[in-house]
């Protein structure tokens, strides 16, 4: 709110988003009718700027601020139309806004007044990061700048002592810890056991009206657990890296309307996504990663819930 470039330690679901969307509303105030976005918010995946421009039009609805998001998989065109309405807020992944930059004549972006870079440690272990110079060149010096990330790896603080203006360090992280409202529940069983035990964990032991994320190592293994779910009439949503885009929004849509309590995933395709009032995590395929382990659970028990995560040993 005072205007100071920020670092931001914040893990997915911590409320970061919030966070930064707030202040965003309420600095810009009104719709201004001179082309050129005041504020960019960046994103590493589709999903998760597709939720991020969702809250900004929740905490922006009583103001008249116009707002557009950029991201790759849906039509350039419609997104033009967008851009003609002179929206004050961009939301988009580097690679889509880019391609306007390049491709729509007159774009630039030397009007904004307000830069976040969402899960920037993301952003650069996908690639991203000369896209990313190349749009901090392109943003006018005045210029307000936020840089959220769950880690801090060598090549993401050059970026921030280089980009950012004597930024404040606010740390909102939690990887390392687990939430004292999540339940741990671990089982050993025999590999071959594992599909059973994971049918009687759904069918006795889980609410049957509690969302629940299970996570495996492959997409094969997300293929055959969804099979495998449904032989046995528990209905699923599952999301892997190499599903197209419009079959991911099916899947997630349904999950998250509720249709089905259960969603499948492997950990690549879970980047993004933040699952509100999850109840049940099970790591049917164990993480490799003590710190991957928190981050899996702790999507459970967000804001005061509780939750339980259930292991597969």
């Amino acid at each position: 709110m005072q205007g100071l470039d920020v670092v931001g330690m914040a893990r997915t679901g911590s409320g970061k988003t919030a966070a930064f969307v707030i202040p965003l509303v309420e600095r810009l105030k009104e719709h201004s009718a001179r082309a050129g976005a005041r504020a960019v918010i960046l994103s590493p995946t589709r999903e998760l700027a597709l939720q991020t421009h969702k809250v900004v039009k929740e905490l922006g609805r009583h103001s008249n601020l116009r707002t557009a998001v950029l991201v790759g998989g849906d039509s350039m065109e419609a997104q033009f139309a967008e851009l003609a309405a002179f929206p004050d807020i961009l939301v988009a992944t580097p690679g889509r806004l880019m391609h306007h930059l390049q491709e729509v004549e007159g774009m630039s972006l030397r009007s904004c007044e307000y830069l976040v870079f969402d899960e920037a440690d993301r952003l650069f272990e996908m690639g991203f990061a000369e896209q990313l110079r190349q749009i901090l060149a392109s943003v006018g010096p005045s210029r307000q700048t936020l840089l959220f990330s769950a880690t801090m790896p060598k090549a993401l603080a050059e970026f921030a002592r280089a980009g950012l203006k004597e930024p404040e360090l606010v740390r909102l992280d939690a990887d390392t810890k687990i939430s004292p409202d999540l339940a741990l529940a671990f089982f050993t069983v025999r590999w071959e056991d594992k599909p059973a035990a994971l049918l009687y964990l759904l069918r006795e032991v889980v609410a049957a009206d509690q969302p629940t994320i299970i996570f495996a190592s492959t997409r094969h293994h997300v293929e055959f657990l969804a099979g495998l779910l449904a032989q046995d009439g528990l209905e699923a949503a599952y999301v892997h890296g190499n599903m197209d885009q419009a079959a991911r929004k099916i899947h997630i849509a349904k999950f998250r309307a509720g249709r089905v309590r259960l969603l499948v995933v492997t950990d690549v395709a879970a980047r993004g996504l933040d699952i509100p009032l999850l109840d049940n995590v099970v790591h049917y395929d164990f993480p490799p990663k003590p710190k991957l382990f928190v981050h899996r659970s702790g999507r459970a028990a967000r804001a005061g819930r509780s939750g339980t995560s259930y292991s597969l040993l």
